[in-house]
């Protein structure tokens, strides 16, 4: 009797033993999944500081190189990396714009196992090129093919007696007439164009509708061009075509797109002329950099 007692004794001791070794494995286990589910919710966070760095970043390239890296620099921070673990690296002629960042992540429970740490590491690039595709906001006009340098004065629509058989520099996006030409300059067109779209020329000067658009954007924005935003509206973007010289209403075909700050509208012997100064910009788009160049330039993210 006595040895079955001591048997039963010895049984409940050993159950003890496994139930607490079983309950350190468990709690072991556990601490581990809630560290390393920390780990991948500071990954995500700086995944998406570093995108956002480089995508902020690449707006000023290739205009200003050190603007860049102190805009990535902001936005890596703004969304939770820390400044002293963000490192952006330009690249191939200051068109690829890189984020780096690493974090050490401290355990909360994963020390009773013995760890204590583990670092982080997140990169993320970003490309700027040619524009392939505008979604909105094109003005209704185009400029031929040719090289443009900032600053440049370029006419947009031509006045009396410049044009090339009827042709002033005007196109028929949405549908033809005066009153999608005056909407359209005042607007720009809602709609979407692409390089090797074909779109069709608005013969005539339009000197009334084309006065009242572009006094609709100069009465609600009186900035030049040498202080505007980024959202003005007076930042036109443009087609570029190859040539304007076909005889009235007739097909050209989109080369690329420029962008132009639209400077002033003058009548000249009775007619009214466009003219621009010629930016270059960043925006969101499909890019292609084997494109030609006319100054419109998008982001795409590459890492």
């Amino acid at each position: 009797m006595t040895s079955m007692v001591k048997m039963l004794k010895n049984k409940k001791g050993a159950v003890n033993i496994i139930v607490i070794i079983g309950l350190i494995g468990i709690l072991g286990s556990l601490a581990l999944v809630i560290d390393v589910g920390f780990l991948f919710l500071e990954k995500s966070k700086l995944s998406n500081a570093a995108d956002a760095a480089v995508l902020a970043g690449a707006q000023e390239l290739p205009f200003d190189k050190n603007e860049a890296i102190n805009i990535a620099n902001h936005y890596g921070e703004v969304n939770g990396a820390s400044l002293n673990k963000i490192n952006i690296v330009i690249t191939e002629g200051n068109s690829k714009i890189e984020a780096n960042i690493n974090n050490d992540v401290v355990f909360a429970f994963s020390k009773i196992l013995g760890f204590d740490k583990a670092n982080v590491m997140v990169s993320s690039a970003a490309m700027v090129g040619p524009v392939t595709e505008v979604y909105d906001g094109i003005r209704p006009l185009v400029v031929e093919h040719q090289s443009f340098i900032y600053g440049q004065r370029v006419i947009l629509k031509e006045g009396a007696g410049d044009g090339y058989k009827g042709n002033y520099g005007a196109v028929a996006l949405g549908g033809s007439g005066a009153n999608v030409y005056r909407n359209n300059i005042k607007l720009g067109y809602n709609g979407k164009l692409k390089i090797g779209d074909i779109i069709y020329t608005e013969p005539g000067n339009m000197s009334g509708p084309t006065v009242q658009g572009v006094e609709y954007i100069t009465d609600r924005d009186n900035s030049n061009f040498n202080n505007f935003a980024r959202d003005s509206l007076r930042i036109w973007t443009i087609p570029v075509v190859e040539s304007l010289q076909v005889n009235g209403r007739k097909p050209v075909v989109i080369v690329g797109f420029a962008v132009f700050f639209l400077e002033d509208a003058k009548k000249k012997s009775g007619k009214t002329e466009i003219t621009g100064r010629f930016i270059e910009f960043v925006t969101n788009g499909d890019i292609d950099t084997g494109q030609s160049d006319y100054g419109l330039k998008g982001v795409k993210l590459i890492k």
